[in-house]
């Protein structure tokens, strides 16, 4: 019998495990808090990192397994906060972080197969260059990066011959 009931619990498991995830996040208003709700339809709060002061740009990856969102945080230099970090949460609710070459993070998206993200980065006024990176969300590791230069010329170029997985940021 404790036999029969182990093999119901290791075959109940995968199942389990699989249902974890995300089917929406919801961000307030004022950005000041982000409601995430869970495949079964519990909701509770993003986490909130030591001087984050509003949530930007949530996303669910294509899979439902991991929702991802940008920290924003004070700025010096400007009257609004800037997003400085991209943050992923996956579905046993680790946080991967990801803040690439330390310029705000305005845009970003998770590839088709959830595994991995895709964020472009840029100042904040004054220029056209723009830098991608392409980084897994279970380690971080970096597996492309790609720049779109200041210069006009160039930066229409760069456009031209850019990576696949750069189109996935979309243009605003």
């Amino acid at each position: 019998m404790q036999i029969r009931v182990a093999v119901l619990v290791l075959l109940l498991c995968p199942v389990i495990a699989f249902g974890n995830g995300y089917k929406a996040a919801e961000i307030s208003e004022d950005q000041s808090s982000l409601i995430l709700t869970s495949s079964d339809g519990s909701q509770f709060a993003a986490p909130r990192f030591a001087e984050q002061v509003a949530y930007g740009r949530p996303l669910i990856s294509p899979d439902g397994k991991s929702v991802g969102w940008l920290a924003l945080y004070p700025n010096c230099c400007t009257s609004y906060p800037i997003p400085l970090k991209l943050v992923v949460l996956d579905a046993s609710r680790n946080l991967h972080t990801f803040d690439g070459i330390k310029l705000a993070i305005f845009n970003w998206c998770f590839l088709p197969n959830s595994n991995s993200v895709v964020y472009s980065q840029t100042v904040v006024h004054g220029s056209d260059f723009q830098h991608f990176e392409w980084r897994a969300v279970s380690d971080r590791r970096l597996l492309g990066k790609y720049d779109y230069p200041d210069d006009e010329a160039e930066n229409a170029a760069a456009r031209k011959r850019a990576p696949a997985w750069v189109r996935c940021v979309k243009e605003e």
